[in-house]
């Protein structure tokens, strides 16, 4: 049985239909399972006396603490030592930083020279 060129379009063309309705299907279904499960756990939990903020905090206890520290403790922390409020750590630098290099004789561009500015002339802050 041969099929011609418009015939196997037809076809190809159902059978994407058919998968988009599977995966409608699909994502309907999980959406109702999930909520059913979510139904569930809050019982569950309102059952045995406690609340759902309770068990969430349980859940993601130190997470976000640790990405917190994490990410603190990776980058150094320069300041001005004639201006200790002014302070830079990383990402674009701040204009009085920009000035300061360019008035020592430093390429702003060059990472080279910004480690050594950043060494020869701020603090290091804790």
């Amino acid at each position: 049985m041969e099929l011609s060129l418009t015939e196997i379009q037809d076809k190809l063309a159902q059978v994407e239909a058919d998968r988009k309705a599977l995966e409608a299907a699909l994502k309907a279904q999980r959406a109702a399972e999930l909520t059913d499960f979510a139904n569930q756990l809050r019982n569950q939990i309102i059952e045995r006396g406690y609340t759902v903020d309770d068990v969430f905090a349980v859940l993601t206890k130190g997470r976000r603490k640790a990405s917190a520290k994490r990410r603190a403790g990776d980058y150094n922390r320069y300041v001005d030592p004639n201006n200790p409020e002014r302070g830079y750590s990383r990402g674009p630098l701040p204009a009085w930083l920009r000035e300061m290099m360019i008035a020592e004789g430093y390429d702003v561009a060059d990472k080279a020279q910004r480690e050594e500015f950043k060494a020869n002339y701020l603090t290091q802050a804790a």
